[in-house]
């Protein structure tokens, strides 16, 4: 059993690489069963003011899009609830996506995993990972935030942001940026039986 759970609410993104489908899992503060510009319930974002659920996951995608090449695409949304830790994951809301990756990193992506190092609020670790990542032609050093792209700075400022409703496991707001690791993810090998 992990230290913190999903409790009480998460997201799943799921997104299909040229090699297999990946998901990523963003815990977030309580849903709210009530939508209101899209179909998918809303929050309250840390600031205490509402947000619309379907445009917090809209415009999170829209900032992970840039990590992945066009041969990934984003394909479905799925928002779970929680009433306790230990309780069965609930599906709230879903909706079908179709973005797909805008990405021109050339390089190996094949097994490769990027992650994104961040802390909450209360010190506790918050990871951001992409599988079949491609990092580009560079080597595998970490990158600390003085060398963060862009898009690595608006991704960080997404989930942080006071203004929606991502959190860490540990119940609390991301607001640190440590680093950006990328390494070859050695079960993908193993299933992708690259010797």
């Amino acid at each position: 059993m992990t230290e913190y759970q999903l409790d009480p609410a998460y997201v799943k993104l799921y997104y299909t690489s040229e090699y297999a489908p990946h998901e990523h899992v963003i815990p977030t503060l309580n849903w709210v069963p009530t939508s209101i510009t899209g179909t998918m319930g809303s929050y309250v974002a840390w600031n205490t003011v509402p947000i619309d659920a379907e445009d917090m996951i809209d415009n999170l995608v829209d900032k992970l899009k840039v990590f992945q090449d066009p041969s990934t695409s984003y394909t479905l949304a799925e928002i779970y609830t929680k009433a306790t830790p230990t309780a069965p994951s609930i599906l709230q809301a879903a909706k079908t996506l179709a973005v797909v990756g805008t990405s021109a990193a050339g390089g190996v992506r094949k097994a490769v995993q990027g992650t994104f190092n961040m802390k909450t609020t209360a010190g506790h670790a918050f990871k951001m990972v992409f599988l079949d990542y491609p990092h580009g032609t560079g080597q595998f050093d970490k990158q600390t935030p003085i060398s963060f792209s862009a898009g690595a700075i608006a991704l960080i400022n997404e989930i942080a942001s006071t203004g929606n409703a991502w959190a860490g496991r540990d119940k609390q707001r991301v607001n640190t940026a440590l680093s950006v690791t990328n390494t070859l993810n050695e079960a993908l090998r193993k299933q992708y039986r690259m010797g």
